[in-house]
């Protein structure tokens, strides 16, 4: 008499065909989950660019709206834009020294965050105004709690009194 053993064979069938499949699920689930993490990574530094540029280019595009922002706290005024020339590239002087007058902590630094375009996703930024030889002339230098994971920098010319300047500005999410 001959032993059957099918239905034993059977189980064994089932149950790597089982571990099969679980595995190839696992690897799918960590391969969707690296892409999404990948696909939202790229998203937000496509949307800090963004927003560095545009803040950037406003600065030292506009006169701002009302043109006379500096004359009052930033945070009092209604302004609706800031910006820093009152022609194309030529720096105002008493608007720079407004602008680079805000500190980390200030109200006014906070007020600046949504007339820039930065309080989407909770930016933060540095701006710095410096000769071309590295001297700086003005800037606003906050300092992250956490330290920063990823930031996005902007660089533009411009001239001030006379003299050609860079102007930086970093952008981070905090």
């Amino acid at each position: 008499m001959a032993r059957q053993a099918r239905g034993q064979m059977f189980s064994y069938d089932f149950l790597f065909s089982s571990v099969g499949l679980v595995l190839l699920l696992t690897l799918y689930i960590y391969s969707a989950t690296a892409v999404t993490g990948k696909m939202d990574e790229a998203e937000l530094r496509a949307e800090m660019e963004e927003a560095v540029q545009v803040s950037a280019g406003s600065l030292l595009q506009t006169p701002g709206d009302p043109s006379n922002w500096e004359m009052a706290p930033i945070n009092e005024t209604g302004v609706r834009a800031l910006g820093l020339v009152n022609s194309r590239d030529a720096l105002d002087p008493d608007k720079a020294a407004a602008f680079f007058s805000i500190t980390d902590g200030d109200a006014q630094y906070n007020a600046t965050l949504p007339i820039l375009g930065l309080s989407r996703r909770a930016y933060a930024y540095n701006a710095s105004l410096e000769y071309l030889n590295g001297t700086v002339i003005y800037s606003i230098a906050r300092l992250p709690p956490g330290g920063i994971n990823q930031s996005i920098p902007a660089e533009r010319f411009a001239t001030y009194n006379g003299t050609i300047v860079r102007f930086k500005m970093v952008v981070w999410r905090e």
